[in-house]
């Protein structure tokens, strides 16, 4: 399998720099400049800040609003905001910046000098790349940089600002849709490295394994991919219907054909209608159809499918939690 080598990118930064913009930046003399500031030495100033959207220092002022400096420097010396020591989580600290700012971006630029081995600009082409999601603002720039500072410790980069270089230049190189040889190449690397592809798919299926069970997961995808929908709403109905036999059944062993066998003595006991025996079959082929692929379930199958556990099935956990019978 291909895998991405981002160090390559970082040293084509100054490259794709005097193509894009006309000329290289000499960002390590913008970070000795910001080493006071970044030390807690001092406090931050207006002049910083106007510095780093100087056009002969940086490109910044192309994609942010530079700051008013009289308006800024009042605000800065009324607040006279510390940099460092910088806490762990520095959620309070971005949020100050931002009361003074008022851009995501800005404030990620001056953390970015100030703290190179932390912070990363906020760039949305890399935020694409790393696939980072929030609903806060402040949040999602923090969990971006710490998403960043994983991929430096994976690719052996020297700071999360390198970090972010990289994958900028990375994203410069392949966007175009006339990329060369070597740009396709690059891209053949990115969606081939099985690390990289995991961190993606991990930022964006997290917050949905996290809050939804697999019934929900499954009425979700069952539009997108009916097949998979089918596969995780069948795991869930075995489980139940091992809850249920558990539960009814205690001294039964589960082999080969179990499941029909179980639906057919619920039905015989009276523990569910005659109607349901007959949804519950009619679910297991939708599930058999799913997890062995002899043939695709539609996505109104695998709904009805869903629907079906629901109301069926997902009683039984309630009634074996209480130790009481149907």
């Amino acid at each position: 399998m291909p895998t991405l080598d981002l160090q390559a990118y970082l040293a084509e930064f100054p490259a794709v720099c005097k193509k894009k913009f006309g000329r290289t930046y000499n960002f390590r003399h913008l970070e000795r400049d910001f080493e006071q500031v970044g030390a807690g030495q001092r406090w931050l100033a207006a002049r910083d800040v106007v510095k780093l959207f100087d056009p002969n220092n940086t490109p910044f002022a192309r994609y942010w609003p530079k700051p008013t400096e009289k308006e800024l420097d009042a605000m800065l010396k009324a607040q006279r905001l510390m940099l460092a020591p910088m806490p762990p989580h520095p959620l309070e600290l971005v949020q100050k910046l931002l009361a003074v700012l008022h851009n995501t971006g800005v404030v990620s630029i001056i953390l970015r000098f100030a703290c190179p081995e932390r912070f990363g600009i906020f760039s949305t082409p890399v935020l694409h790349l790393v696939q980072v999601q929030r609903p806060k603002t402040a949040e999602l720039y923090l969990a971006y940089c710490e998403e960043l500072d994983r991929w430096r410790q994976h690719f052996r980069m020297a700071s999360v600002a390198e970090t972010e270089m990289a994958l900028w230049t990375f994203h410069e190189l392949t966007s175009t849709p006339t990329v060369d040889v070597n740009g396709d190449r690059a891209r053949q690397q990115f969606e081939g490295d099985v690390w990289v592809q995991r961190r993606r798919v991990a930022q964006v299926l997290r917050p949905f394994l996290n809050r939804y069970g697999a019934l929900e997961l499954a009425r979700i995808l069952t539009e997108e991919d009916p097949n998979l929908a089918g596969k995780i709403a069948g795991e869930e109905y075995e489980r139940l219907l091992r809850v249920a036999a558990r539960r009814f059944y205690p001294a039964v062993e589960l082999k080969e054909g179990w499941a029909k066998s179980i639906i057919d003595r619920l039905g015989n006991d009276g523990h569910i209608t005659l109607e349901q025996l007959a949804l519950l079959h009619r679910i297991w082929e939708i599930r058999n159809h799913a997890v062995h692929a002899t043939s695709r379930p539609s996505s109104e199958e695998v709904e009805s499918m869903v629907n079906c556990i629901e109301a069926v099935c997902v009683p039984w956990e309630k009634y074996a939690s209480k130790g009481m019978k149907r």
